[in-house]
């Protein structure tokens, strides 16, 4: 039997001949054949419906078949093109080798960067590829393919280069803890390599208080940079002043110095003669820098100097960018961080010295099982993104030492040894002069001179004055600095316009120019009388003090209030004591009182009033009340607030020492409040003990926390302000100071600043003693403990179904109290970001969303998300919660 066939008129049927008509379109008559559906040839191609036919089959593998070649020509393509632009760059003719790179590659521009950074690290270029890598990262990382890849190889390289990895998140999810495993495994093996035995040899001394001048024509500096972790390094910095041009030398001493020791007369007038400025900066635990030095650390800690430099500079009176030329320098072990640093920064640091240089190194877990587990997952990486054809070029991903760090340098070089030198033979230079990619370069070996006395022969001295003017007169080297033309004297910020005399120095605004008159005046136009200016711009302030105390009559709580009040009736500068107190029964009522009229009676020039409460309040609330009792003129605009609870001490200096501050900060509408977060413990104690204790160092000064509503100073209309815009209801909430600390810092247009203390200076003291924290009884223990049972008796079954056994359960869920904990401690936290919004108007759902992602991570730690509804019980907590939160706090919702 036929097989069916679809039927069509000839087209020409009832047309007349040779008449030309515009063609009709086919009719589309569905029928089947051959298990396919025909196709309508009025529309366009279109894969077929039934995938069991074996016509679709043989057209699937016809088309998988041409995809693939077409990949593997491609490939091959890229193979000989990467060929090329090997050989070029195995030529130095990176010109060529990245035109030709550009133009053949077919991969998006991101996966380019990161072709190009394998391309550059395979040719020793380790600055210019994490800079290409880190780039991508920047610029494509929201890409699927480029993204991961970029974030991959830039912490592959800081890794080898013994830098800290930064980008670890948004590498994949694969590689993310391979990465980590690598980490720990470098830091394991630096941490007991046999070098860092007994290498290091810290010496500590304090900060010197006067540097003036070592020498004649060499004016003294110091200062600190941090490095994380709340770690500070020290440094000293010599400027030259017989020859204001001459190059910056940024060195690293050996490990048996300190900053300080290039104070000494006899070497600071080398360095005069030489001439150069000296920058020297020390190490962990060396000089007046905090912390302990390990071969983990003493690399990465040199990097956040080198990218702070144009800050310290212009902080020096130094220019930036600098037109003398900067040469990095490292002695002995510190010739291992100049060559760390020259691979890191090689646009910044284009000549270098190295004396005594230690050749070998620490190189950590250079082929360890992390670190091959980590360039397995990159590998297969590449083949997902089509690149596998670059495996070959991230051959060298492993831990460098000096000798591979300095093939990167090709600027000025010069090594200096000592032929003598039993601690570190002098092959070692001649081993890193031989490796050095520069041209430029020169070793000098001293006859007769050892690892320690070096500097004593002529030779050494000579070696230097010949490269330093080499530097000095070298127009070839590329500027040194940013694009930034010109960079404010006392912020490095962008300037935009220069001092009108001397025409030298640069400002971004006048308040920095009047701020830097007094060091400036001694320098613009020497000779003439320099005219008076206003150095900063002030405002009117004045201080005074608000006490809040509760009593219930526990012990010593009279003694602490006593206490509190004489430290602030020392203060000499505070206009007034405003307290407000509740006790809780007549007789310690009466001692309160008794308590008052003596402090009143007391020969002080700080008045004092105070008022009483005769219920329980809340701290704010005592705020409110004490405000009440300031007299009007007191209330001015100049005037700010600060506050004390019973047990905190004001150190003696506390007003001096903060007026100025609050001075500055009332010429600036910007500012809303002043931190003071100098703080210290020290139970029990007068001021004098105070500073008897801090003075023998038994107390530690420590840094308190921004939500520290104690650390705040207002001013009074700020204060009343906040206080009309929360609602009463808010104010009764012991989480209301998160509110007010949040409104002083996170305002648009507003800003807190820190106040300027003294190094070394406490302003405040607190003991054990404190107003006492009022629990809030509104039944939500219950509430919150009846949840705790129905999600510990829901936790019985996992999405898959299957049961789950009590060892099973997440601990803090192991009984319905612990479950209540956690989620008392979700509806505290929702609190939190509710009361923000208190007084305002929103929706259900942006209500809602203040919450869930809280209700989400609770849930996420805790282990539930595979527990049958959680999301339902997420959903339905983060809404109770928040519509709870927002009736007790007067937010209203907005119905959809």
């Amino acid at each position: 039997m036929a097989e069916d066939s679809l039927a069509i008129l000839p087209r020409s049927m009832g047309q007349q001949p040779l008449q030309k008509k515009k063609a009709a379109p086919k009719r589309f008559i569905p029928s089947q054949k051959g298990a396919l559906i025909t196709e309508n040839p009025n529309e366009e191609e279109c894969p077929y419906t039934f995938s069991d036919s074996a016509a679709f089959l043989r057209q699937k593998k016809a088309e998988e078949d041409a995809k693939r070649a077409a990949e593997l020509e491609g490939k091959e393509e890229t193979r000989g093109f990467l060929r090329s632009v090997e050989e070029l760059a195995r030529k130095q003719k990176w010109d060529e080798a990245f035109q030709v790179l550009e133009k053949r590659t077919a991969v998006p521009s991101g996966l380019f960067l990161v072709t190009r950074a394998l391309l550059r690290w395979k040719f020793c270029q380790y600055g210019s590829a994490l800079k290409d890598a880190e780039e991508a990262l920047k610029n494509y990382g929201s890409s699927t393919k480029a993204g991961p890849l970029a974030a991959a190889f830039a912490s592959f390289a800081r890794l080898c280069l013994g830098s800290e990895v930064r980008d670890k998140g948004s590498c994949s999810k694969e590689m993310r803890p391979l990465l980590e495993s690598w980490e720990k495994a470098e830091e394991a093996a630096l941490r007991q390599h046999a070098l860092g035995q007994g290498l290091f040899k810290p010496r500590q001394q304090q900060r010197l208080q006067d540097l003036g001048c070592p020498v004649e024509g060499m004016e003294a500096a110091d200062g600190t940079y941090p490095v994380g972790g709340g770690i500070r390094l020290g440094y000293i910095l010599l400027k030259n002043q017989k020859d204001v041009t001459a190059p910056v030398v940024v060195h690293f001493h050996g490990s048996g110095e300190i900053a300080a020791d290039y104070l000494q007369p006899q070497l600071a007038e080398k360095y005069r003669d030489l001439p150069v400025h000296l920058l020297v900066a020390d190490y962990r635990g060396y000089g007046w820098s905090s912390g302990e030095p390990s071969l983990a650390t003493f690399l990465k800690d040199a990097e956040p100097l080198a990218e702070q430099l144009p800050e310290l500079f212009v902080q020096h009176g130094l220019s930036w960018p600098y037109p003398g030329g900067i040469i990095l320098s490292g002695r002995s072990l510190g010739a291992q961080v100049a060559v760390h640093l020259a691979a890191m920064f090689p646009s910044l640091f284009r000549s270098m010295i190295l004396d005594s240089a230690v050749a070998t190194s620490a190189t950590g877990d250079r082929f360890g099982e992390a670190r091959l587990a980590a360039l397995k997952q990159w590998h297969k990486e590449l083949e997902v993104s089509n690149l596998e054809v670059l495996q070959p070029l991230d051959a060298e991903l492993w831990t460098l030492g000096a000798l591979d760090k300095v093939r990167a340098f090709n600027g000025q070089l010069l090594l200096l040894h000592g032929l003598a030198d039993e601690l570190v033979p002098y092959e070692g230079s001649e081993s890193l002069h031989a490796a050095a990619a520069s041209r430029q370069k020169e070793v000098v070996l001293v006859k007769d001179a050892g690892h320690n006395n070096i500097g004593q022969y002529q030779d050494y001295w000579h070696a230097m004055r010949r490269f330093a003017l080499k530097v000095q007169l070298d127009s070839t080297l590329p500027s040194v600095g940013g694009a930034v033309e010109h960079l404010c004297a006392v912020c490095a910020k962008p300037a935009t316009f220069k001092c009108g005399r001397c025409q030298k120095v640069w400002y971004c605004s006048r308040a920095h120019q009047a701020e830097h008159w007094k060091v400036h005046k001694k320098t613009c136009n020497p000779g003439e009388d320099a005219v008076c200016v206003k150095v900063v711009k002030e405002g009117n302030a004045s201080l005074i003090a608000i006490v809040c105390a509760e009593f219930c009559g526990c012990d010593g709580e009279l003694d602490a209030f006593s206490a509190t009040l004489d430290a602030a009736s020392e203060q000499e500068e505070l206009r007034g004591m405003y307290i407000s107190w509740y006790a809780d029964s007549e007789e310690l009522s009466t001692e309160v009182s008794s308590k008052l009229g003596q402090v009143r009676d007391r020969p002080s020039k700080v008045p004092l009033s105070s008022s009483e409460s005769k219920h329980q309040i809340s701290f704010f609330e005592h705020v409110k009340a004490a405000l009440a009792v300031v007299p009007s003129d007191e209330a001015a605009s100049e005037t700010w607030v600060s506050f004390l609870a019973p047990g905190q001490l004001w150190s003696p200096r506390y007003t001096s020492t903060l007026l100025p501050s609050l001075r500055r900060a009332a010429a600036d509408a910007r500012v809303t409040a002043v931190r003071c977060s100098r703080w210290t413990r020290c139970p029990d104690a007068s001021s004098s003990q105070v500073e008897s204790a801090v003075a023998a160092k038994t107390a530690e000064i420590s840094q308190a926390s921004t939500a520290d509503l104690f650390t705040y100073s207002v001013p009074v209309k700020v204060l009343q302000a906040f206080l009309e815009a929360t609602p009463y209801a808010t104010l009764q909430s012991r989480l209301c100071a998160h509110r007010f600390t949040h409104k002083m810092s996170n305002t648009f247009g507003k800003k807190a600043i820190e106040a300027a203390i003294p190094e070394g200076e406490w302003m405040r003291s607190e003991s054990s003693s404190r107003l006492p924290v009022r629990p809030e009884v509104d039944g939500r223990d219950a509430d919150d403990l009846r949840r705790g049972k129905e999600l510990v008796s829901n936790a019985s079954q996992r999405l898959s179904g299957e049961a789950v056994t009590p060892s099973d359960l997440p601990t803090r869920l192991t009984d319905a109290q612990e479950a209540a904990e956690m989620i008392s401690n979700l509806r505290i936290s929702i609190e939190r970001r509710v009361i923000l919004k208190a007084g305002e108007t929103l929706g259900e759902k942006e209500l809602r969303e203040l919450a869930m992602d809280l209700v989400t991570d609770a849930v996420t730690a805790a282990g539930l998300d595979q527990v049958i509804g959680i999301q339902s019980w997420a959903k339905e907590t983060a809404t109770d919660f928040a519509k709870a939160a927002a009736r007790k706090f007067d937010v209203k919702v907005r119905e959809a």
